[in-house]
């Protein structure tokens, strides 16, 4: 049987941990690809649903602005009704009208006043 000498296992030794060394390193390329590339899907699939949010909100916000239109123009609309039927009774009665502004203004004055 042969001895074994010191500087064969040596070298037997660096060469496997030059392998090792390279086996790592790959894995750590490897390693470093997936994660790459997991972290790409999932920023894809995060801007994806922030780009369904966004279009979500600004379509709320598109018909929130239509129904409060629609509400301005109705508000609008009885506003000028109450105003003409207003003009139709002061006409109609503009001693009694005159009174009734008299009084309104006196109940002001009154709750106006201090203590």
């Amino acid at each position: 049987m042969a001895q074994p000498n010191a500087q064969d296992d040596f070298a037997k030794l660096s060469a496997d941990l030059s392998t090792l060394r390279s086996d790592v390193a790959k894995l750590t390329e490897t390693l470093a690809a997936i994660a790459k590339s997991e972290g790409g899907a999932a920023a894809d699939a995060i801007t994806g649903r922030l780009r369904y949010g966004a279009a979500r909100a600004e379509a709320a916000a598109s018909g929130l602005a239509e129904e409060g239109y629609a509400a301005l123009q109705d508000a609008k609309a009885r506003a000028q009704a109450l105003g003409g039927d207003l003009g139709a009774t002061i006409e109609r009665n503009p001693y009694g009208s005159v009174l009734a502004a008299l009084g309104v203004g006196f109940l002001f004055g009154l709750l106006s006043r201090g203590r």
